[in-house]
Formats: C-alpha cells, sequence, structure tokens
C-alpha cells in the first residue's frame, strides 16, 4: 500500500517535530509563563511581558505567522477584556489614575496584566501548535502511542466539530438569505433569524453523525486487529535537540525562580 511520508511534506524544521515533543513544547512555556508571572519586581509582572515575545519569535520561525495572527486577534481581545475588567472592578487604596467615578489602582493593574498575559501566552502556545500540527498528525500520534482507537477518534471529532459546524452554519446562513430571510443587522434581526438557523443545523447535524456511523462501520471500524493507515508519521530529527532545549530554559526559570524566592 502506497504510504505518504508526512515529514517529507515538511520544509520546515519546527513544523516537522513529532506532535508529542511540540505538545511537551506547550506544557513547559506555559509552566514558564505560571512562573515567570510570580515574578514581580517593582511590583509588576515586567518577565511574563518579556516572556510573550516568544510567542511571534517561534510562529515567524515555524512559517505560520500570518495564520497565527488572524487566529490570535480573537485571544486578544478576550484579554485586553480581562485586562480591562481587572483594571477597573478591583478596588484598592493605591490609586494611580481617577476621572469622576472611575479609577484604576495598582493592584487591578498588576492583575489584569497577570491574567491577560497568562491567557495570551497559555492560549497563543497551544494556537501555535495547532497551526503547525495537522488532525492526523495528531491522530496517527495518539494510535502509536499506544490509545485506543475509539478514544482518538472521539478526541479529534471534538476538534473538528467547531470546524464543520462553523461552515454548515455559514452554508445554512446563504441558502436562508437566498430565501430572502433577513440574517444581517440589528441585534433583534439577527435574533429573529437565529432560529430559522438553528434548526436546519442541529438537523444536518444529527444527519452527519448518522452518516458518520454507517461510514465507520462499513470501514470496519470495530474489527479487532492490527490498523492499516494511510500515512505514516516519522519523527524529525530535530526532535531531541528541541526536547533539549526546552528543558533547559525550563530549568533556567524555575532556578532563577528559586534563587529569587531564597535570596
Amino acid at each position: 500500500m502506497w504510504r505518504e511520508k508526512l515529514l517529507l511534506r515538511k520544509t520546515n524544521k519546527i513544523q516537522s517535530l513529532y506532535p508529542s515533543v511540540k505538545f511537551l513544547i506547550v506544557c513547559l512555556y506555559s509552566f514558564c509563563s505560571i512562573v515567570l508571572g510570580t515574578i514581580r519586581p517593582g511590583g509588576y509582572p515586567v518577565f511574563v511581558i518579556f516572556w510573550f515575545l516568544i510567542l511571534p519569535i517561534l510562529t515567524a520561525a515555524s512559517g505560520v505567522f500570518n495564520i497565527f495572527f488572524r487566529g490570535f486577534l480573537k485571544i486578544l481581545f478576550i484579554s485586553a477584556l480581562i485586562l480591562t475588567v481587572q483594571c477597573f472592578v478591583i478596588k484598592s487604596n493605591d490609586i494611580l489614575w481617577r476621572m469622576g467615578f472611575l479609577r484604576i489602582s495598582k493592584t487591578g493593574l498588576v492583575t489584569g496584566i497577570s491574567l491577560s498575559f497568562l491567557v495570551m501566552n497559555i492560549a497563543g502556545i497551544f494556537l501555535w501548535m495547532f497551526k503547525t500540527t495537522e488532525n492526523k498528525e495528531i491522530a496517527r500520534a495518539l494510535d502509536a502511542s499506544g490509545m485506543n482507537h475509539k478514544i482518538t477518534y472521539v478526541f479529534m471529532s471534538s476538534l473538528q466539530m467547531i470546524q464543520v459546524l462553523g461552515r454548515n452554519s455559514r452554508t445554512i446562513i446563504s441558502a436562508q438569505q437566498s430565501r430572502g430571510v433577513e440574517t444581517e443587522g440589528s441585534i433583534l434581526v439577527r435574533a429573529r433569524a437565529f432560529y430559522p438557523l438553528l434548526v436546519p443545523l442541529i438537523l444536518s447535524s444529527i444527519n452527519a453523525a448518522e452518516e458518520r456511523a454507517l461510514t465507520l462501520e462499513s470501514k470496519g471500524f470495530d474489527v479487532k486487529g492490527e490498523k492499516t493507515y494511510m500515512f505514516e508519521l516519522y519523527r524529525s530529527p530535530y526532535d531531541k535537540a528541541a526536547k533539549v532545549i526546552s528543558l533547559m530554559v525550563t530549568f533556567a526559570v524555575l532556578t532563577w525562580r528559586i534563587l529569587a524566592w531564597v535570596l
């Protein structure tokens, strides 16, 4: 049987890393973000801000900066909302800015910066992983790790569900607009159009689930025995170097935090 050598399709060295190595990088990066957020010289979490600069460098080196940036705008909006809410909601006596009943305290500003950059760091590194790793790579890596193929299928179906529902909703919206249903405008107009969009979306999802079950059954999904895969996932020669560098950086950050706490 013809098998696709997935590694050969990726010329970028970072993109070609094995999915488990990328997941290790994600976990270690998130851990370092939490640790650096606790170091606050002058009371401000400046190190977690500088740590965030690794993300654009990593995405640019991976060749996915433009795709990453479009997805990161949503994370940026949520982080900005968290920062704004924390600044104006948390009350303290250390006032930095006041205008009428609005005021920003140092405690609220520090808390907002810490939470917003923590969200951007952790959500951003996960976004990097999914932008540099295809779903079939993750599924094949999970199978290779010994995970049950049914659990793998459920996990991958969950990842793809948002994309499938989004694509179906856009199709239904176009169909409803062609029939004269108003789907754009004020909030009331969108609310009235919500029900005509929701019912076809739910029914199409149910039908798709039934068709998917029949397809899996016809391909022997429940048959016990060795499975055949359409492609093989090979390990990159740079996997070991990536793991060593990630562990060394994490060890350095953790050592720095312990020394800062002791001294």
